[in-house]
């Protein structure tokens, strides 16, 4: 993403001259992310060219995140005028994946403690709606649900309905997502808590010691289902490493009954339907790969 010089200006206004240290994501169309030196200060300033990611971002640097001091950056600014951008204080480290942590003692380690955080995020908040905030609170979404059931039914059926379209999905897929839509009935009991859909160790920052500093990345937060939290974690990064899975789970204090099962599998269901789908329909082999993969052996599980 180019910074030109209205956003320069922009971000000026708000903290007055600095220098890009680093440009974090200079390749990318979606979001910029650099990093600045304010008169000695470092901050982190985040652009985004969506409103359905900037507002989520936005509101859970305001209203969720802070209760995980100081385990997540500090909102420092917002500005949604020409450009819709964050400012946030900087956090010690680096990300899991950038430091290319592969011992799995540091990694059960690191696992158990975001499993903590997410778990307190969880029992902090309890919100009224199914559904992307926008910054003052309210609905981002036209259509907005309050009943739990129909809130995941819609969307394992928006997913299968697009599967089908594109001839994506054999019949044995199709009978274990018809399946899945008729156990939806066990988040009956759900309210919606802060989730994210992109809870993994791509965001998860450690020193360079491999210990555990804190969180980033906020941009796909909204008011869900808790265990929906834990679907890139299952899919991509522990599928091969159930140690991890386990002491992720043991950080949350995951309560180990069948209910709990049930909607673990569902998700992960929905997960791997989702990211089939994604990655046929945008060319990511990576998406599409990790999600055949798991369905093929939640198939196997069911049978």
């Amino acid at each position: 993403m180019i910074f030109d010089e209205k956003l320069i200006y922009e971000i000026e206004t708000l903290v007055g001259a600095f220098e890009i240290v680093r440009d974090h994501r200079a390749n990318n169309d979606r979001t910029g992310v650099i990093e600045i030196d304010a008169e000695g200060k470092r901050m982190f300033v985040k652009i985004h060219n969506r409103l359905s990611r900037w507002n989520p971002e936005a509101y859970a640097y305001k209203n969720w995140t802070k209760i995980l001091s100081p385990y997540t950056p500090t909102l420092l600014h917002t500005f949604k005028n020409d450009f819709y951008g964050i400012i946030t204080s900087p956090l010690e480290g680096r990300t899991v994946n950038e430091y290319q942590i592969n011992d799995l003692e540091k990694l059960k380690k690191i696992y158990y403690s975001a499993g903590e955080q997410l778990k307190k995020l969880h029992e902090s908040f309890k919100g009224t709606y199914f559904g992307i905030p926008s910054f003052d609170g309210s609905p981002f979404e036209k259509k907005v649900f309050t009943d739990p059931i129909d809130y995941i039914s819609s969307s394992i059926e928006s997913i299968l309905k697009l599967g089908v379209d594109k001839f994506i999905f054999d019949e044995g897929d199709k009978n274990l997502i018809e399946w899945c839509l008729k156990k939806c009935d066990v988040f009956k009991n759900c309210t919606p808590v802060p989730t994210n859909w992109d809870f993994s160790q791509n965001n998860w920052m450690v020193d360079r010691n491999g210990v555990f500093t804190g969180l980033i990345d906020f941009e796909n937060m909204l008011w869900g289902i808790d265990v929906d939290s834990f679907g890139v974690i299952i899919e991509r990064y522990t599928y091969d490493k159930p140690c991890l899975r386990e002491a992720f789970y043991q950080g949350y204090g995951l309560e180990n009954n069948s209910e709990k099962q049930l909607q673990i599998f569902i998700i992960s269901v929905k997960m791997a339907i989702a990211d089939i789908c994604h990655g046929i329909l945008n060319n990511n082999e990576r998406f599409f790969m990790c999600g055949r993969r798991l369905l093929n052996d939640l198939k196997q599980c069911k049978a």
